[in-house]
This record gives C-alpha cells, sequence and structure tokens, in this order.
C-alpha cells in the first residue's frame, strides 16, 4: 500500500467514515438516485417509534365483545370514522380519525425485541445480528443516505413568528422555499429523539452505508426549563473550529491529487466528487457544533409560544412531537423519536418504554396514564402540521416492533400483556397519502390477521413510495456487493390509490 492511499484511508477514520469505501460508493450511488424524483424528494418523515411493542388492544384495536380475559379492563369509544373504535383512552385521536389511516393487520415472525424490531425497520427478516445490530441500515439511516447528496432546499427559517401562515408562505408550489436567504446554516438530514434511556432508532443503524449515515442524536427532556441539545454545546471557540476546518481542507486538498481507488470492479469512485461530498458534512458539522445559525434555532423550543407548548403538553412526549414539527417545518428529512408517553411516573427512565408486561406494572393503569399525553401529543402534531400546510409534505408514522398478547397474562395478581409478533398496528397520516381509513383486520380475539394481512415491508414499502425512494435499488455493503433497500414488500395500495 503506498502512503497516498494510507493518509486518504487514515483522514477518513478520523472524520469519522470508517466504512471506507462502501460508505463512499454509496454516497455518490445514492445521489444519482435520490434526484429522480423531485416529488417525493420534498417531503420528510417523523417516525414516532414505540419502543418494546405497543398493545393493539389498548390502542387502535379494542375488542370490546371478547371475553374479559381478552379485552381487558379499558373500554372502546366511537371515532369520526362509523362503526371504527379506538380504546377509550384516546377520546382527542377518536374525533380525529378521519385525518389519519390505522392498518390494523400487520404481523410479524418474530416477538423478540431484538429480531422483531430488526424486521421492521430493515425489512431483512430474520436477519444476522451482531453486538444487538443488524447487518442491515434502517429505514432512517437509508432515506437519509438517499437525500445526502440530493438538492434540500430548507423549507423556513425558523425565528421569533410560529405563524402557521407564515410557514405555508414561504413554500412555493413545488414546496420549495421561495425567499432561500443566503448563509444559512446546514441542518443535518436525520435526526434521532430519545430520552432517558435511549435515543430514536436505537436498535437500528447504518451498518454498512458508514456513521455518516447514523442519526445527529438528542439525548435528555426537552420539556425541562434547562435544556440543550448537548451536541449544540461549544466545548471550543469559533476560531478553534475555523482552526481545524482549515486544517481538514487542507487534508482534502491533498487528498484529490492521488489517484481513485476502486471499491470493487463493479464500483468506480471518483475521488474529487467523495472529497466534496466530505467537505460539506464537515461544513455541517462545524455549524452544529459550534452552535450557529439554524441549527440552533430550530431545536430551540422557546421560540414557540407558551400557548403552543403547552397544546403539545408540557412533558417529554410532547415536547418531543413539537420539536419534531419545528425541525421539519426547517428542512430535516428524517425526524425519528423514541416515542415512549411516560405511563409508570419515572420518566421513562427504567427504558421499560411499551413493554407492558406484567412484572413491569398493570398495563391499564399504565394505559391510563399513559394515553392522556399520547394522545395529546400526537393528535396536536396532526392538527399543527395541517393548520401549517404541511399535510401532504410530511409523513408521520406510529408504529412499535409487534403488538402484545390476546389473552391478558397475570403475575402475581398485576395483569400485563406479553410480546406478540402475529398482530399489530401502524398510524399512518399525511404524506399525500389517502387518509381516512382502517386497513385490515384482526379476528375477533385480536389474535392474528383475519383480512388483508400486511407485513412490516409492506410499511416500508409504502414509506419509501411516498418519499420517492426505489426499494429495489441496491447499494453496497461492506464486502463490495450490492443489496435491494428492501427485498420484499409491496406499498399499501389503499394508501396510495
Amino acid at each position: 500500500m503506498d502512503n497516498l492511499t494510507s493518509t486518504r484511508r487514515n483522514f477518513l477514520q478520523q472524520v469519522g467514515f470508517g466504512g471506507g469505501s462502501a460508505f463512499l460508493s454509496n454516497l455518490v450511488h445514492a445521489s444519482t438516485q435520490a434526484n429522480r424524483n423531485p416529488e417525493g424528494r420534498e417531503k420528510s418523515l417523523i417516525l414516532l417509534w414505540q419502543d418494546g411493542g405497543p398493545s393493539h388492544f389498548e390502542t387502535f384495536d379494542p375488542k370490546p365483545d371478547a371475553p374479559l380475559e381478552f379485552r381487558g379492563e379499558l373500554g372502546a369509544i366511537a371515532t369520526a370514522i362509523p362503526g371504527v373504535q379506538f380504546c377509550e383512552v384516546l377520546p382527542r385521536l377518536s374525533q380525529l380519525a378521519n385525518r389519519f389511516s390505522i392498518v390494523r393487520s400487520i404481523h410479524q415472525p418474530s416477538s423478540g425485541h431484538v429480531v422483531g424490531t430488526h424486521n421492521f425497520i430493515t425489512g431483512h427478516e430474520g436477519s444476522p445480528v451482531v453486538n444487538g445490530k443488524s447487518l442491515y441500515p434502517d429505514l432512517a439511516s437509508i432515506i437519509h443516505r438517499m437525500r445526502s447528496e440530493a438538492s434540500r432546499p430548507t423549507s423556513l427559517l425558523i425565528g421569533e413568528s410560529t405563524d402557521p401562515r407564515l410557514a405555508a408562505g414561504m413554500l412555493n408550489a413545488n414546496g420549495v422555499s421561495a425567499n432561500p436567504l443566503p448563509g444559512q446554516s446546514e441542518l443535518p438530514n436525520y435526526v434521532g429523539i430519545g430520552g432517558q434511556y435511549s435515543i430514536g432508532l436505537h436498535r437500528g443503524g447504518p451498518a454498512y452505508l458508514g456513521p455518516a449515515a447514523g442519526a445527529f442524536e438528542v439525548a435528555g427532556d426537552p420539556s425541562l426549563p434547562d435544556f440543550q441539545v448537548q451536541n449544540l454545546r461549544r466545548s471550543a471557540t469559533r476560531q478553534q473550529f475555523s482552526d481545524r476546518l482549515h486544517i481538514l481542507r487542507q487534508l482534502n486538498l491533498f487528498g484529490q491529487t492521488g489517484t481513485p481507488q476502486a471499491a470493487s470492479p463493479d464500483v468506480a469512485l471518483d475521488l474529487r466528487g467523495q472529497m466534496s461530498a466530505i467537505d460539506r458534512f464537515q461544513k455541517q458539522a462545524f455549524d452544529l457544533l459550534s452552535g450557529s445559525g439554524q441549527a440552533a434555532r430550530a431545536f430551540d423550543l422557546s421560540r414557540e409560544t407558551r400557548r403552543t407548548r403547552e397544546r403539545y403538553g408540557l412533558n417529554t412526549a410532547g415536547q418531543q412531537a413539537l420539536m419534531a414539527r419545528r425541525l421539519v417545518e426547517a428542512g430535516v428529512r428524517v425526524t425519528a423519536i423514541r416515542f415512549s408517553p411516560d405511563g409508570r411516573g419515572d420518566g421513562d427512565r427504567s427504558g421499560i418504554g411499551w413493554d407492558d408486561h406484567a412484572v413491569h406494572g398493570n398495563i391499564f393503569q399504565v394505559m391510563r396514564r399513559r394515553g392522556p399525553q399520547f394522545d395529546q401529543a400526537v393528535s396536536t402534531l396532526i392538527e399543527d402540521l395541517e393548520e401549517r400546510g404541511l399535510r401532504d409534505r410530511v409523513l408521520v408514522v406510529l408504529a412499535g416492533e409487534f403488538g402484545r398478547t390476546p389473552r391478558v397474562h397475570n403475575h402475581k395478581g398485576c395483569p400485563g400483556r406479553e410480546h406478540w409478533g402475529p398482530a399489530g398496528n401502524v398510524l399512518i397520516y399525511g404524506g399525500g397519502l389517502t387518509m381516512g381509513q382502517v386497513i385490515g383486520a384482526t379476528n375477533a380475539k385480536g389474535e392474528r390477521p383475519a383480512d388483508r394481512p400486511l407485513k412490516p415491508q409492506d410499511v416500508l414499502a409504502t414509506i419509501y413510495h411516498c418519499l420517492g425512494i426505489n426499494p429495489a435499488q441496491t447499494l453496497i455493503n461492506q464486502v463490495g456487493r450490492p443489496v435491494a433497500i428492501l427485498p420484499s414488500g409491496t406499498p399499501i395500495s389503499e394508501l396510495i390509490s
């Protein structure tokens, strides 16, 4: 190996792209593909991940006519869709049911957290797991990679005003910012948000796409008065950052004098293009770490009115949902939240999330406490996006890895539900899809799909379709082989018709 090749490799490792040529190959290849569907390219995704697996009975698929040991203690209430009922703890979402769609017939083969989550967020069923991570990238990392080199206009420079008319008025007919301002800082394409325990899609990751396809992570509780985004706290002066950036640019110039190396016989790398892309990543990191520009404003919830913050709920889940709205409004393309409204009074410090086993507490008491926060945060997010004219530009998906057991389990007199891969549900809002539907159904006891059985891969195919990404496209893995983004699955026709 010559000195120049070694220097380039060391440089890539130092700036955090240890994936080397596979990462750079995908960077160039994905950028070409991402520009082929301009309509989907302008859409953003908010993924509310119900880590642990939510009960379909105590959310959107109650069974009021089933025996008590199946239906549980909580009742069912009517919704805005005739003949459709939700759990009693969701009155606001029940009244908005005609504004979103529910898929009630999701099923998958795994009832384990790790494999079940990987099946859902990667689409590669039963894929090998190494140190808790899949060998395949999750959907958020793929969307981020596909967007990384695409033309991504900034929708709105967030300032003091939160007037919904401003958000809609600054977008032209193509959804592009009508008044881009010079010198705006770049926001990350992908933000992961979490609380005390874990962040975003914590069991996922970019895998062979390289660390640059991972999330910009936001931890902590945004409802607290002293909340700050840790990654935006400066540990050096702006001049020190500038000096470091200058050194990295000098390394770029040195690297560009070399001879491009191929990742495999099938992949030709344009080194100049790679270094240019890396330079843009460096600039984005500089803007974020220096706490300057748009990034700091987008994450600053204090710029919202007290009324708006109260409308979402002055709790972790409510303020996370508000932050997601601010981020997509500012131009972030993927926001993934580990969405766990507090049902146990511990701020989810236990990390239990939606994993409502009997040994973790009385599921019905937990849902009576969690339900109002969950109901308020999600319903307000939907209403707020509509009021701001963002319904067709933002896709919201609420899901967890699986549902819970139909029969209530009792542990020393405490009721709960165990893991259940054979049935679950997903909420989908916006993105230009068809709303006001309940798709599929489970049987009378909620055990398995009885109509229109669908899998997580079908949900992923729908998301990719909505965002203008071809799921049959291949990316290059760590050994230089092409791998399809999604090996199976079909967009849900009822949503895209």
